[in-house]
């Protein structure tokens, strides 16, 4: 057994996405792939005032990569080029694999929007994070799919502590994530993806442990904590080694932790705005096919 070592922190800076969406990028552009490979980018939005969130992420495509959108607080209503439509509650995850080329758009709102009658109470939060996945080049023209996952069916164990660790993907203590059967391609045996969301008691500790070889990435979203002895704040996202396998995390503060790790894909990469290749002439071909109106391939994309 050898511990993961912390190589690299984000602390990310403020931006505009969207329409306007205010967000804070933690990583995400041609300069840190190598780094989080195969993990290309990473936002936490957040904000108690709507004129922050409220114009969304209007129609927009995407091709080559996996979205994951992970709520928190208020919701985000989804529509597709296809007419599926979809509700992002808190705690739930919708894990959309573009493929060959789908346009959505995810539009932000308080949680009491459309249900004024429901909610006594009006609080204008929206809080989550949108991660995007690499695709292997072997899969990027794969169909498109959804996977849309309620909060009940995503698996939780406590260790000693009280501390809860929900399981969106990968495996801990012998439990598999919501995800980890539920896929169309290649993906779990190139990049067998961990995503798993920590709850943490202050003064507590935890572990995790993941394949030799995986890059693993600790997003800190609320707290403090000491990841195999080196502290990280609220909003930092810290890099451990592909060397090792042990995590060892102690929570200085009641802490919410996102751990992600997969197997590199160590492909080049051709990225521009949405869409995520990996030649140039692969990228050039796609935004010819947006002009061309040729751009999906496949008009009705798996709900899952």
């Amino acid at each position: 057994m050898k511990a993961k070592i912390p190589e690299y922190v984000f602390e990310g800076s403020v931006t505009y996405d969207g329409a306007g969406v205010k967000l804070r990028r933690m990583f995400g552009s041609q300069r840190t792939t190598a780094i989080t490979d195969p993990f290309l980018l990473m936002d936490m939005f957040g904000s108690d005032n709507r004129a922050d969130y409220d114009n969304g992420f209007p129609w927009h495509p995407h091709r080559g990569i996996e979205t994951i959108t992970y709520q928190i607080k208020g919701k985000t209503f989804h529509e597709d080029s296809e007419g599926h439509r979809g509700i992002i509650a808190p705690g739930e995850i919708q894990w959309m694999t573009a493929g060959s080329g789908i346009f959505h758009e995810e539009m932000p709102k308080p949680i009491y929007y459309g249900e004024e009658n429901k909610y006594r109470e009006r609080n204008d939060s929206n809080a989550g994070i949108q991660l995007w996945l690499n695709m292997p080049a072997s899969s990027k023209m794969a169909d498109p799919a959804y996977r849309s996952i309620r909060s009940d069916q995503i698996p939780q164990i406590s260790d000693d502590y009280g501390n809860r660790i929900r399981i969106v993907a990968g495996t801990v203590n012998r439990v598999s994530g919501a995800l980890n059967e539920n896929f169309q391609y290649d993906l779990m045996q190139r990049i067998d993806p961990y995503y798993v969301e920590i709850l943490m008691e202050p003064d507590t500790r935890t572990s995790l442990s993941v394949p030799e070889g995986h890059r693993a990435i600790m997003a800190i979203v609320e707290g403090s904590i000491r990841v195999n002895g080196s502290t990280f704040n609220e909003k930092n996202v810290a890099v451990l080694s592909k060397e090792g396998t042990d995590i060892f995390i102690d929570s200085q503060a009641n802490s919410r932790l996102i751990f992600l790790a997969g197997k590199p894909l160590n492909e080049p990469i051709a990225w521009y705005g949405p869409i995520v290749m990996n030649t140039r002439d692969q990228l050039i071909q796609a935004f010819n096919e947006l002009q061309e109106g040729k751009f999906v391939k496949n008009r009705n994309p798996v709900w899952q």
